[in-house]
């Protein structure tokens, strides 16, 4: 089986469908990433194959651009969806003919792609393959097309409309979650494949200090990979100094960002790194404070680990604060109220309630009993050996 996966150019949004990509290979069959440079490279350094589908072209623009513009964070959510997924459809329709290409000439018998960027399942369509849709965590329903009709890259291979569905969903939400996300498409005409989720968060040389721990409890605070595009700086003391205000060791992810100028001194309990997977710090961790980001909120959820966190009040942000904090496994603190007194309240409670941490890992013992990757594989490819019979 051959299995092209695609997605849009981030880290986080590359990062969650490396593991079915890694089973696959491990199962025999052949896989290729293509994406952008973020994209390639993420999944370049997982041992995956990749492939540029705009040579020449910077296809990571769009969402640079957009996520640079103060006014597309504060747009009321009406405004918001469609400035979002026609920012992502100007991503797909770049790489499309790329993906067409890819997906025809390799003979491609499944691609997959997110619920956000169903441009991969234009290319599918023209090449016969299998059609999927790969969640990130929650899930969501396919995105609309913002354009009128298939390009002529897909009409001429007879494509004339665009796909209402996919051939299939691979899920990686657990039941608990899934009840409790007001995004859940729910039941759906098509195969959901439900998949435990496999944290893979990068790779990077990790030193002797990351494994262990100076004081009774160990914090990590993540700005996400796109931290300062989510204006970070107006609460990041805050949450510094009100968690260093605990006995606690306090590890702070960057994203590469220079906060020299955004918290002064650092105090001596906080260690300073541009990246860490954090898969490689969670287990060490007592608790969690993040931006919302899905892909921090579902690290932390296989690691059975309390969380904080720091919500806007635009993009999946806040749906992702109500769905973690009524599985018990956290708590929310909105960013307008987060000084330091606010955040280390917070820690204090997550910490040492001990419902939050009995939340996460009830969580943690649901997601056990969801199919491996390996198992999602072997269905991919019944599946395809059946659209092929």
């Amino acid at each position: 089986m051959r299995i092209l996966f695609t997605t849009s150019p981030t880290f986080s949004h590359t990062t969650p469908l490396i593991p079915l990509a890694q089973a696959a290979q491990l199962a025999g069959h052949q896989v290729i990433f293509a994406g952008g440079e973020i994209t390639r490279r993420t999944a370049g350094q997982a041992g995956l194959a990749v492939l540029d589908p705009a040579p020449g072209r910077d296809v990571a623009e769009p969402h640079r651009t957009f996520m640079a513009d103060p006014g597309n964070l504060n747009l009321p959510p009406e405004k918001a969806v469609g400035a979002f997924v026609g920012m992502l459809s100007r991503i797909g329709q770049m790489m499309l003919p790329g993906l067409v290409e890819a997906a025809r000439e390799w003979k491609a018998d499944v691609v997959v792609t997110p619920a956000w960027m169903p441009w991969g399942m234009l290319a599918a369509r023209s090449s016969g393959a299998l059609g999927v849709v790969h969640g990130i965590g929650l899930r969501y329903p396919v995105m609309p097309w913002m354009a009128e009709e298939p390009p002529e890259v897909v009409r001429q291979y007879g494509v004339t409309a665009f796909p209402d569905q996919p051939d299939a969903e691979i899920s990686l939400s657990p039941p608990s979650i899934d009840q409790l996300s007001p995004i859940s498409p729910g039941e759906v005409p098509f195969p959901v494949l439900t998949m435990r989720p496999s944290t893979y968060n990068g790779s990077a040389l990790v030193e002797p200090w990351v494994l262990r721990r100076e004081r009774p409890a160990r914090v990590v605070v993540t700005m996400g990979t796109t931290s300062a595009d989510y204006g970070w700086a107006e609460v990041l003391e805050a949450v510094v100094h009100g968690a260093a205000d605990l006995d606690t060791d306090v590890i702070l992810a960057t994203g590469g960002v220079d906060v020299s100028s955004i918290i002064g001194p650092i105090p001596d309990a906080v260690r300073v790194v541009d990246f860490l997977p954090l898969n490689t710090l969670l287990n060490s961790c007592d608790a969690i404070v993040h931006h919302s980001g899905m892909s921090s909120m579902f690290s932390a959820f296989c690691a059975g680990v309390p969380q904080v966190a720091l919500p806007r009040a635009v993009g999946d942000s806040p749906i992702n604060a109500h769905v973690m904090t009524s599985r018990g496994t956290g708590v929310a603190v909105n960013r307008a109220d987060a000084d330091p007194e606010a955040i280390s309240k917070a820690l204090r409670e997550v910490i040492e309630v001990p419902s939050y941490r009995e939340a996460a890992v009830d969580l943690v013992d649901e997601m056990t009993t969801m199919p491996t990757p390996q198992d999602v594989v072997a269905r991919l490819a019944e599946l395809a050996a059946t659209r092929a019979s």
